[in-house]
């Protein structure tokens, strides 16, 4: 130890910090922040731990859930997190429709365009406050990461300056997913759940957000998908990729559309993009219907996987709107590692029986975690004192870190103090890489 270390009067050094300690107390700072800025940070992107807990993520996910469904009695474990976290979206729905546009405050002077922007932007600001508040009540009080979380959820419902939505905000709820496995809210059981049900209510209330506020749809031009996501479509065609009972050719079929789409994703959305815009898929999605038109469903995945690397991940676009902190990293991992692919349908019933004599924990079956494990720095460690026990945070330490989180809004456009502060009275102004070891 350095002899001209010095001691705070609790024993804590508070000097000669090391690159771990700076790290943890630069997020504690700075709170999630923007890094892709130029095209040459694309590449330290395909180097970051973001990068690599995403494609890990995306591929456990797709694993985990095939052959399961989405019925209102789920074949899967649904824990009580789980539905506190579902409850989040219960709230932002009733939002919603406290919000929604009325068609008699528009007139001559003030357009229906003007209504909707105005009416969107309010909904936000109450989406802010709604989301704080709630992960706040439905996490557990000793999680340092809610507002790390809540940063990555607020910006996943389109952006209230530009009045559009597209794959970065998709992209910021991935993170949010990730970052309930990365920080031990969510478990191994929970894997299914999030996938089929948490992220399919957000899918739902991100369509049903665009119809009430009339927001532009965002896209990388090369992208197959022409949709505000892709995540549904690519989960969608794994979930069928064990026990399916039709075949991706089978999908604009009346009959097979009736049966099964409240069960599947794929059909949910090819459902929804035959409605909203008025056609067959063939001459509403283009790109998507070629795609379908391969024997197998585990074909379509492999395509759909192709392209949302190239064309989502790797777009300089989307990922210049995402910002980054300590749960999804953006520096580069310390040991380079060999991804997981996705094995899916026969590929993965050859594995599981060639799995059987493993040791229990060990198989391709066993429930484990999606992403690993995040362990955060205590704040006695680089701040100079020892946190009390079993209390969740002062009323200081709440109020600056509000501070960064109104930094971040303000960069944005249209934050307010209310936004954090609701109880106070304030003015308000109206193929670089291919998923790497993952190919086929």
């Amino acid at each position: 130890m350095n002899p001209e270390m010095s001691f705070n009067k609790l024993g804590y050094a508070v000097t000669d910090p090391t690159v771990q300690v700076l790290r943890a107390s630069a997020f504690m700072q700075n709170g999630p922040v923007k890094q892709v800025r130029s095209f040459e940070d694309l590449d330290r992107w395909a180097r970051s731990q973001a990068y690599h807990d995403t494609i890990a993520y995306i591929n456990h996910t797709s694993r985990a859930i095939q052959g399961h469904r989405m019925t209102r009695d789920p074949d899967f474990p649904v824990s009580v997190q789980m539905r506190r976290l579902c409850e989040i979206f219960d709230g932002l729905e009733h939002l919603l429709v406290e919000h929604s546009p009325k068609p008699e405050e528009s007139n001559i002077s003030v357009p229906a365009g003007q209504v909707r922007t105005r009416s969107y932007r309010i909904w936000m600001e109450h989406m802010f406050q709604h989301v704080f508040s709630k992960l706040d009540e439905a996490i557990k009080a000793n999680c340092k990461h809610i507002n790390e979380l809540g940063q990555y959820l607020r910006r996943s419902f389109g952006n209230s300056s530009s009045l559009d939505i597209g794959p970065a905000n998709e992209l910021m709820f991935l993170f949010f997913l990730c970052g309930l496995f990365r920080c031990g809210i969510l478990g191994a059981q929970d894997t299914v759940a999030a996938g089929l049900l948490l992220f399919n209510r957000y899918t739902h209330l991100v369509r049903r957000v665009i119809a009430t506020y009339s927001l532009q749809i965002t896209k990388d031009p090369m992208c197959s998908i022409d949709d505000y996501c892709f995540l549904p479509y690519l989960w969608g065609a794994a979930q069928l990729s064990l026990d399916s009972p039709f075949s991706p050719m089978q999908c604009d079929q009346a009959k097979v559309m009736e049966s099964h789409k409240q069960d599947y994703m794929m059909l949910d959305m090819i459902d929804h993009l035959q409605k909203s815009r008025g056609g067959q898929l063939s001459q509403v999605a283009f790109q998507l219907w070629s795609l379908l038109s391969v024997p197998t469903w585990p074909q379509v995945y492999r395509g759909l996987e192709r392209n949302y690397i190239d064309n989502v991940l790797f777009s300089f676009e989307t990922l210049e709107q995402v910002i980054f902190c300590e749960l999804m990293s953006f520096e580069a991992i310390t040991m380079p590692r060999q991804l997981e692919r996705a094995y899916l349908g026969p590929q993965y019933l050859d594995r599981r029986e060639n799995e059987e004599d493993l040791e229990p924990g060990q198989g391709l079956w066993e429930p484990s975690l999606p992403v690993s494990r995040y362990i955060s720095m205590e704040p006695e460690s680089f701040l100079g004192f020892q946190e009390p026990k079993g209390q969740w945070r002062s009323d200081d330490s709440e109020e600056d870190e509000r501070l960064w989180m109104m930094r971040q809004a303000a960069d944005e456009g249209g934050a307010s103090p209310a936004m954090f502060f609701p109880d106070r009275t304030a003015t308000q102004n109206d193929s670089v890489t291919s998923f790497a070891t993952n190919g086929p």
